[in-house]
């Protein structure tokens, strides 16, 4: 990060987008990092159709980390496609995607 994204991510918080495709365990990962079940977890591709926050302490920083739908090309759901398009562009303004 440069001087002025440093001093931004210690007050505001470090921006984490967990991103990939359907299924990939995302949500799982979340779910691990929160130490708590903030997202739903299924088998059904397309469980996740929102942006999901979870906000953590590490070492006394703020981490917001993202669950995000999963992305792939061909969705016929207008809701499921919304949370893709807002999926990518928290990546474009996230710090970190992972």
């Amino acid at each position: 990060l440069r001087d002025g994204e440093r001093t931004l991510a210690v007050r505001d918080g470090v921006t984490v987008a967990v991103v990939g495709p359907p299924n990939a365990g995302k949500s799982s990962l979340v779910n691990a990092l929160a130490a708590r079940p903030a997202a739903i977890v299924s088998e059904t591709a397309g469980t996740t159709r929102d942006v999901l926050e979870v906000r953590l302490q590490l070492r006394g920083y703020e981490v917001r980390v993202f669950d995000t739908a999963g992305l792939r090309a061909d969705v016929d759901d207008a809701i499921e496609a919304e949370g893709i398009r807002r999926a990518r562009d928290l990546c474009r303004d996230a710090d970190l995607v992972c």
